[in-house]
């Protein structure tokens, strides 16, 4: 059967709601091979778009954004908080030793806009924890 050329391209597209913003997928995953492993933390790594809100029809923002989705094991520390201590340590390390580690380490880790657990009826949705080994 002839395609029409004239009917609209359809793609799929996830729209992403964190913290007060919302971001619309572009595209398939850049990254999702451990979300096809039954003992990962199911990571995708998406290029996106801020939602421009209130949009009608819907619209994004120019600029574009990483935004990565993990299953956090319960317990488990949010990525920024994991980054905010390496840097904490190294201010503290600077403060000691007179150095400048901490702001020349900056360039060379990824900047956090916002981290979050998901929460389902108000409590964060994480998963068990994997057996040993894993």
């Amino acid at each position: 059967m002839p395609s029409d050329s004239k009917q609209p391209k359809k793609v799929v597209a996830y729209e992403y709601s964190v913290g007060n913003t919302s971001y619309l997928t572009e595209g398939g995953p850049i990254s999702e091979i451990s979300a096809y492993h039954i003992n990962s933390r199911a990571t995708r790594v998406w290029l996106v778009r801020e939602i421009i809100p209130n949009s009608t029809p819907l619209a994004v923002k120019d600029e574009y954004r990483v935004l990565k989705d993990v299953w956090f094991d319960s317990g488990a520390k949010l990525e920024m908080d994991i980054s905010n201590d390496i840097f904490g340590r190294l201010k503290e390390s600077d403060n000691k030793n007179g150095t400048t580690d901490e702001s020349e380490a900056r360039d060379y880790f990824m900047k956090f806009e916002h981290d979050e657990f998901v929460e389902m009826g108000g409590t964060p949705d994480v998963s068990f924890e994997l057996p040993k080994g894993y």
